[in-house]
């Protein structure tokens, strides 16, 4: 599946939600409407119209009530009386003929007796005719009966007002519930789309990301398949093609790098017999010219040995050769090696070399080779970045711990080389353990190396089961730790989260 339709699909599952909270809301607009159409046609219509014919029939009293005042200052004012009930009355006739049908009975009997009333009286003795004891008997009589009539009008339009408020509310109450119920299921919605697209989509980019990242490290191991969308596949299969690629550029550069190696070997080592023999003079007795170029030449020599040697042991490293142990080595033993071949150049920078050890030590099967060039590529890198007058430490120890990130439990040798030189620089800490990554150290006078020291150190440490990390601690210099298995050939394991502790120092790497 595509990308763009798993985008459809999550937005169209939340517009669905949307929209359905959003009808049931129309829905209920929809019916509170109808309420108030309801109320303003059927009820407030009818209201209007009995109220209409309250009114003329209470017009009517009115008008009587003043005619009866009038013939009481003057009994001849009848005919002018009769008039103003005339009026009144055709007024309450009209209204009568319209609504006397749709209208409340109640309403409407005491209309017709208002009606019937004001007909007698202005015909004829209007003003004889007001003061009849039993018509102004039953006048009374109609007035409460359509006070009445209107008040059960206006109190039952009330109730119907009140019963149509109580279905809006109800209405209202059940959309604020359901709107409530979309809200809540738009939100686990939102938390399940947002779950399901960082498990298809984030998680197989933060996969890739870390394999290439791996890949530019080094690391050519076979990019892990990844699911996810088409696009993201596609992308782990173009980076597969890339590593591939670059794998198969590495193990070209090695095979050339231990193919050069070899050959310049041979030319060397014949080199350095050479100028041995001159040194001892069996080609003749040399001046002190002679022999001062004589050694330089021999330190030059050797200086290329090395770092030819450095070469192969990669190359073999790289390989995956079988490791040469020796049963029964005694680390010490190859720790004092290693101190001895680089003397030379510790005195030659006027750097002191020291070793403590902590801790009893058995002979145990080890690459007697490979560690003594592990430790002695971490002394020339520690002598390389040490001035006059300093000092190189060296600390070995027994522990049951070992190197950061490791699971396996067991016998551990840890080696410490700690110099007094600069220090570490942060910038540079990521990338110290790359191959022919080099970087000036501080104010020293010592030209970088070729970045192959530390690195050839790691893997040979780890082709033994250990490992070589940086250590983080506070004070002047930089330290280095190598970790050895004791008991027996072990293979580096690791937990899933977690990496060999190798913060880069700001040093040189040889």
């Amino acid at each position: 599946m595509r990308l763009v339709q798993r985008l459809l699909i999550s937005h169209s599952l939340l517009t669905v939600i949307l929209l359905g909270a959003a009808g049931f809301a129309v829905v209920a607009l929809v019916r509170m409407t109808s309420l108030l159409t309801e109320i303003r046609e059927d009820h407030l219509g009818k209201v209007q119209e009995e109220e209409a014919v309250h009114q003329a029939a209470w017009s009517v009293e009115v008008a009587a009530r003043h005619a009866i005042l009038a013939c009481e200052r003057d009994p001849n004012v009848g005919p002018q009386v009769a008039l103003s009930l005339k009026k009144s009355l055709s007024q309450l006739e009209v209204l009568l003929s319209h609504h006397g049908d749709s209208i409340e009975p109640s309403i409407r009997n005491s209309a017709e007796a208002f009606r019937a009333y004001a007909r007698y009286v202005s015909e004829e003795n209007t003003c004889t005719r007001l003061f009849e004891p039993a018509l102004r008997q039953k006048r009374l009589i109609w007035d409460e009966t359509l006070t009445d009539a209107w008040i059960a009008i206006v109190r039952s339009l009330h109730q119907v007002v009140l019963k149509r408020e109580a279905e809006a509310y109800a209405i209202g109450a059940t959309a604020i519930g359901v709107g409530s119920i979309f809200g809540v299921l738009a939100m686990f919605a939102a938390w399940g789309v947002a779950r399901w697209m960082a498990r298809g989509v984030t998680q197989p980019l933060e996969l890739l990301a870390t394999q290439a990242q791996q890949v530019g490290q080094g690391n050519f191991d076979p990019i892990q398949p990844v699911g996810g969308p088409l696009e993201v596949q596609e992308l782990a299969s173009e980076l597969e093609r890339t590593r591939a690629r670059l794998a198969e550029i590495d193990h070209l550069k090695d095979a050339f790098v231990a193919s050069v190696s070899h050959d310049l070997r041979t030319p060397l080592t014949r080199l350095r017999a050479a100028l041995g023999l001159m040194a001892d003079g069996t080609t003749g007795p040399l001046n002190a010219q002679q022999r001062r170029v004589i050694d330089l030449a021999r330190s030059a020599c050797e200086r290329e040995i090395r770092l030819v040697s450095a070469l192969l042991d990669m190359s073999r490293v790289k390989s995956g050769k079988a490791l040469r142990r020796e049963a029964g080595c005694l680390l010490d033993d190859v720790l004092l090696r290693a101190m001895e071949d680089m003397q030379g150049e510790a005195e030659e920078a006027g750097v002191q070399l020291e070793l403590e050890k902590e801790g009893p030590l058995s002979p145990a099967s080890l690459d007697a080779a490979l560690i003594e060039r592990a430790v002695a590529n971490l002394l020339g890198n520690a002598i390389r970045v040490s001035s006059q007058g300093q000092k190189v430490r060296m600390l070995r120890t027994v522990t049951q711990e070992g190197p950061p990130g490791h699971t396996a439990s067991g016998t551990w040798a840890r080696v410490v080389v700690r110099d007094e030189g600069p220090g570490v620089r942060p910038e540079v800490r990521n990338r110290l353990f790359e191959h022919f990554f080099t970087s000036p150290v501080g104010n020293t006078a010592h030209p970088p190396g070729i970045g192959l020291g530390l690195p050839l150190a790691r893997e040979m440490m780890r082709a033994h089961g250990g490992d070589v990390a940086f250590l983080d601690e506070p004070g002047p210099g930089a330290a280095f730790a190598i970790w050895i298995p004791l008991e027996g050939p072990a293979s580096l394991r690791y937990a899933p989260e977690a990496t060999p502790s190798a913060l880069p120092a700001a040093r040189s790497p040889e």
